[in-house]
């Protein structure tokens, strides 16, 4: 018999084994098995108590995030690995640290397994990918180690990328190969090859942190070796590290509302709080503390705290109870129905506005530009019945504004609302207190961006209780339902994922006003069922980019911008004017292009 023949026979021999094996863990959890390793054998008992099915893909999916520095860092290695994965018939992976498949631009994808697939043993058995992070080493599975049938077939090798400063998993390689292309194969040495990668791309990582990433790093690991535990973030505008607690408990639209207030953070260069609603955690509050970096850089470490709501309760003969949770009423459920939004603040805009109606108290909504007053106070009126609008600076009718207020309320109004109160003269104000004096039945409702002594005069008059509108960039979380309402109201179109984390990303100068209108010409712009990033307008994506630059990368641009005018678009010119070499003009013009700006 050829060596070949021998091999063959021993293969079909493994493959019953295992079968025979798999078979008794699918009958009975606690059945004994032999003929496996034992890491296999551990691996097989897993999938068997997390439900898997040995013949049937279950096919969960989840978000997964490796970060761009580790992208950056891994590019080189694995294009050669992926070349020649490819000549071998097999392919080569990246997964999150939380098992979910990525399919980075520079790897080629197998259709079989779109991106998002979960490797977990959990969710799909024994593949090197899962089995790497479940026994935390790199691992090799024949085919026949499969837990699944219709995962065999091929030899799967997976190796963790680990972070060189921080004991966490930053990405996982993956290697497949068919056995139907390769007969044979060393399982061991192909896994120290793959290894070896993988120690590489960590040696990138340590080579490319930079003096003022290792600034950020530093403090980084001094807030996780004293809260481990916590959901710890630093950011820097580019890359950005998160401990084992951050990447479990929190989702890729809660990274993206952190990130928002961590830009604004690095901006100012002041620490600040927020309280905030992730999906992941719910009511949290965010300690976002400045680091100084090297220059005038400023990152950001976020510490991301859940919110233990207080219990109340109530002592009967010396015991204390736990109240039966109060039913919300009426009042707030309507608002609900009429509004939109998720977020500390907005919760607390919405219970004040309640009160307001149930209590049938004045009110002065104040709030920037476009934040959505006048829906609010619309919202407020519609509840008590009949209302009359009076805009104070877009008039609609040429008599004066008592005249035109005294024919509104002729009309005995149960809620009149003027709108930009703070454009009003204090001889208006005086005017309006004089009018409502003689209806005293009336409510009303006045929106303002600021209070002036105009506004605090009617409100002193009328009792009038203020609710304050957060701008977009303080409640972030409320961003992608407002552009999945403002999308459900224009039909049957939908926002992608990562349009929605730009979108959340953005500093919306103009609230939610704009927010609108953003969404609406990116769905306009579409072609498809669902609007990505590539509908957003350039000019967003101008200013979205802008946004993610750093106070020195933003001045560096301003320079450039301004030596390329000067210079007519002669970059050696500009060169000269600047002191730098050509080719580092062209390596940060390149820089700044790829984040969309112009020069």
């Amino acid at each position: 018999m050829t060596g070949h023949a021998v091999a063959s026979t021993r293969r079909v021999e493994e493959f019953r084994i295992a079968d025979r094996a798999r078979d008794s863990i699918l009958a009975a959890l606690d059945a004994e098995v032999s003929g496996l390793r034992p890491m296999i054998a551990r691996s097989w008992y897993r999938s068997r108590a997390a439900g898997v099915d040995g013949s049937a893909n279950r096919g969960l999916f989840d978000d997964g995030r490796v970060d761009e520095h580790t992208l950056g860092a891994a590019e080189p290695h694995l294009r050669i690995l992926d070349e020649m994965a490819s000549d071998l018939g097999g392919y080569v992976s990246l997964t999150a640290p939380n098992g979910a498949l990525i399919h980075p631009s520079f790897l080629r994808a197998d259709d079989s397994f779109p991106e998002g697939y979960s490797l977990l043993e959990e969710n799909c058995g024994s593949n090197g990918e899962g089995l790497a992070l479940e026994e935390g080493r790199g691992v090799w599975l024949a085919p026949e180690e499969h837990f699944r049938e219709d995962m065999r077939g091929n030899w799967c090798f997976g190796s963790l990328i680990r972070d060189p400063f921080h004991n966490r998993v930053r990405a996982v390689v993956g290697l497949t190969i068919p056995e139907a292309r390769v007969s044979q194969i060393d399982p061991g040495s192909t896994l120290l090859m793959l290894e070896g990668v993988s120690s590489r791309i960590e040696q990138d990582i340590a080579t490319r942190t930079s003096s003022k990433e290792r600034a950020l790093l530093d403090e980084y690991l001094m807030v996780t070796r004293r809260r481990g535990d916590t959901p710890i973030i630093a950011m820097d505008g580019k890359n950005s590290l998160m401990n084992a607690a951050a990447t479990s408990r929190l989702q890729e639209n809660d990274l993206a509302i952190v990130e928002g207030y961590a830009k604004s953070v690095m901006s100012s260069g002041r620490s600040s709080t927020a309280n905030v609603t992730l999906h992941g955690l719910g009511s949290a509050e965010l300690t976002l503390t400045a680091v100084q970096l090297s220059g005038a850089s400023v990152g950001a470490i976020v510490t991301v705290r859940p919110r233990v709501e207080q219990r109340h309760l109530r002592r009967s003969a010396g015991v204390a109870r736990e109240e039966t949770p109060v039913q919300e009423s009426f009042a707030l459920a309507q608002l609900r129905q009429r509004l939109v939004g998720a977020s500390h603040e907005f919760e607390a805009t919405l219970a004040l506005a309640a009160r307001a109606v149930e209590q049938s108290r004045s009110v002065v909504v104040i709030g920037e530009a476009g934040t959505g007053k006048r829906r609010l106070a619309g919202a407020i009126a519609a509840l008590r019945g009949s209302s009359v609008f009076v805009d104070a600076r877009n008039r609609s009718s040429s008599l004066p504004l008592t005249e035109e207020l005294g024919q509104a309320l002729g009309a005995s109004p149960d809620t009149l609302v003027i709108g930009h109160a703070d454009e009003l003269s204090q001889l208006d104000g005086i005017e309006i207190v004089r009018t409502l004096g003689g209806h005293p039945t009336s409510t009303v409702i006045l929106t303002a961006h600021r209070s002036t002594p105009t506004t605090i005069r009617i409100a002193e008059f009328s009792g009038a209780v203020e609710l304050e509108i957060a701008p977009l960039r303080n409640r972030r979380e409320d961003i992608p339902l407002l552009a999945q309402a403002f999308a459900a109201d224009l039909g049957e179109k939908t926002l992608s994922r990562k349009m929605l984390s730009a979108l959340m990303n953005a500093d919306w100068e103009r609230n939610v006003q704009q927010l609108r209108s953003i969404v609406i010409n990116a769905l306009e712009r579409s072609r498809g069922g669902e609007a990505t990033m590539d509908d957003l307008p350039s000019s967003f994506q101008r200013v979205a980019s802008m946004g993610r630059l750093s106070r020195l990368e933003e001045a560096e641009y301003s320079e450039l911008s301004s030596a390329l005018r000067e210079a007519k678009g002669n970059r050696r010119l500009a060169a000269s004017m600047l002191q730098i070499g050509r080719s580092t003009l062209y390596r940060r013009m390149d820089f700044f292009r790829s984040r969309g700006l112009d020069l």
